[in-house]
């Protein structure tokens, strides 16, 4: 009995669009609403302002993802979801022209190149953001101009918050304290905007005890590796237009990760499309991955 409630709960962890009630169908979040009593005690906990970079950057998530329910409960915006699957991940993708040229429909087009892990030139994909393609797309939104290269980022010192050599920052329970909208966190292979902290959101320790520890902890948004928002399009190719049932899935697309938690303490894990995923499941069902710390590794938190 033990072993059969196990993998019953495993089941519920590892399929995140699927209900108790629903286990033999796939079924995607939202659209949804938060109830008038969700939003009362959301605003009770949480505390944002809006910012023009987070507008932009959450309305790449998904149509239901509890982040931009939120967002708009806290801060009295009306931000919409542009693509109802979310943005998909792609390597190389920085093409805003390919991204929405059918808004609300997909490109679906071959790669061009290739990647270490597993892209592959020649292959058709459903055509999204990397992590630079969608910061990039996210600042010219936000007004705030061109966006650096990595390397820019890494060496121009008159905007760095913190900088893995010259000022270290501090404790990730504290991290988030002293960042604003706009940083941005870069490294020598990945970049993530600041999004503020489950408390901000209005989470509590009695809503998601799992993460009651982390309430405090920087989440960031990007583009990356994400076996939940992979499975949007796996969804999708299986069940939309006919020209989607020509791709390949992406190992991922636009999400919420918390930064700094060890792997090993998440208690979710998917290895999918040679990629690891670990993650928290929330209240919702949907997944807050963690965004794994490389100690030693090349960083910056820029500040436009």
């Amino acid at each position: 009995m033990k072993k059969l409630v196990a993998v019953l709960l495993m089941t519920v962890l590892l399929c995140p669009f699927t209900a108790l009630g629903e286990m033999e169908k796939s079924r995607l979040p939202g659209p949804a609403a938060l109830t008038e009593a969700e939003i009362q005690r959301i605003r009770e906990r949480g505390g944002l302002s809006a910012s023009p970079l987070w507008n932009a950057a959450l309305s790449l998530l998904e149509e239901g993802n509890p982040f931009l329910l939120r967002y708009n409960a806290l801060t009295g915006q009306s931000i919409q979801a542009r693509m109802p699957y979310g943005v998909p991940y792609l390597y190389g993708g920085q093409a805003e022209s390919h991204v929405f040229a059918k808004e609300p429909e997909y490109i679906v087009q071959e790669a061009w190149l290739n990647s270490p892990i597993y892209y592959r030139a020649g292959v058709t994909y459903i055509y999204g953001f990397d992590c630079a393609g969608y910061v990039k797309w996210a600042w010219k939104q936000a007004g705030l101009g061109a966006l650096p290269t990595a390397k820019e980022m890494l060496w121009d010192a008159s905007h760095h918050v913190y900088h893995s050599v010259s000022h270290e920052m501090p404790p990730f329970s504290e991290l988030a304290a002293s960042l604003r909208p706009g940083d941005l966190l870069v490294t020598e292979t990945h970049m993530a905007l600041f999004l503020g902290t489950l408390r901000q959101f209005g989470y509590s320790a009695e809503e998601a005890p799992q993460l009651a520890q982390y309430l405090d902890w920087p989440l960031v948004i990007h583009s990356t590796v994400h076996a939940g928002v992979a499975d949007h399009f796996d969804y999708l190719i299986h069940n939309g237009l006919q020209k989607y049932k020509l791709a390949t899935v992406t190992d991922g697309g636009v999400g919420v990760s918390i930064l700094g938690v060890p792997v090993e303490l998440a208690p979710g894990h998917v290895f999918q499309q040679k990629q690891d995923t670990w993650f928290f499941p929330l209240p919702d069902g949907t997944w807050l991955t963690v965004l794994p710390w490389k100690p030693g590794q090349s960083y910056c938190w820029y500040r436009p």
